[in-house]
């Protein structure tokens, strides 16, 4: 009894570790938009996941897949099949374009996870955008080096963001010394920004974008929106909403590598 029980047992986990490699989704890691031109596609990613081969090959948030394999995507078909029958571990020729520069990687497919919500607007593990000379005040208090920077989307009739503020400002002037940057991110015009901050001004730079480039890129659509960046500027943290000074203080002190 007991050794068909171990049979069992033995054949059960058989089953479970076949079933779970049958049924692992292979993918690439990326989140995209499809670019849909008369005679092919191309695919714009949005995000990359920090657990994928994607992110260790060098995609970015904003590169442009043109691709796979060597080949060109002519349509939807062509894209699945080009992925059909792809295993988790197989290798894959990525050719892409980056700033108008055309590159070529080769990523592993990796397990496609459960939640990948961490693609969906600004994505955990993806590069951010360099900032233009558009800076409305505080450029001189860049850091050229900073090991943290904490971008803060806001706008002057948003109540939370006003919120906010005292609590970035707090922030700033506690860990400046240790390597952090604040850069708050606004699309109003200057004149806006100019009445505001004569009543509420800020000690860290300011940038106006007015064209709303990187809010485009971020997905930016509530305000307050929180973006934690480590030192190479890769992002490690994103908050939609107002969120409480103690998790701001323990999310920057770990990017930052102070002990608690």
């Amino acid at each position: 009894m007991l050794k068909q029980a171990f049979s069992f047992s033995k054949a059960a986990t058989f089953i479970f570790l076949f079933t779970s490699m049958l049924y692992a989704v292979p993918w690439l890691g990326v989140s995209f938009n499809k670019q849909v031109y008369p005679d092919k596609i191309e695919l714009l990613v949005r995000g990359v996941h920090p657990s994928s081969d994607a992110i260790s090959a060098g995609l970015q948030a904003g590169d442009i897949i043109d691709k796979i394999d060597g080949e060109i995507i002519k349509d939807n078909q062509t894209l699945k099949s080009l992925l059909k029958g792809k295993k988790v571990g197989d290798k894959v020729q990525i050719s892409f374009r980056r700033e108008g520069k055309s590159k070529k990687v080769a990523l592993k497919m990796t397990e496609r996870p459960d939640d990948i919500s961490s693609l969906m607007g600004c994505a955990i593990g993806s590069r951010a955008l360099d900032f233009g000379k558009n800076f409305y005040a505080n450029a001189e208090k860049r850091n050229s080096k900073p090991k943290a920077t904490l971008l803060d989307f806001w706008a002057t009739w948003c109540g939370p963001c006003r919120n906010t503020l005292p609590m970035l400002d707090k922030l700033y002037k506690m860990h400046k010394a240790n390597g952090l940057e604040i850069i708050g991110v606004s699309s109003e015009t200057t004149d806006v920004l100019k009445k505001f901050y004569q009543q509420f001004p800020a000690p860290y730079p300011l940038y106006q974008d007015v064209g709303q480039k990187m809010w485009s890129h971020y997905n930016i659509r509530s305000v307050p929106t929180l973006i934690l960046l480590d030192e190479n500027g890769y992002i490690l943290k994103v908050w939609h909403g107002v969120r409480s000074e103690k998790a701001l203080q323990e999310a920057v002190k770990t990017s930052l590598g102070i002990n608690k």
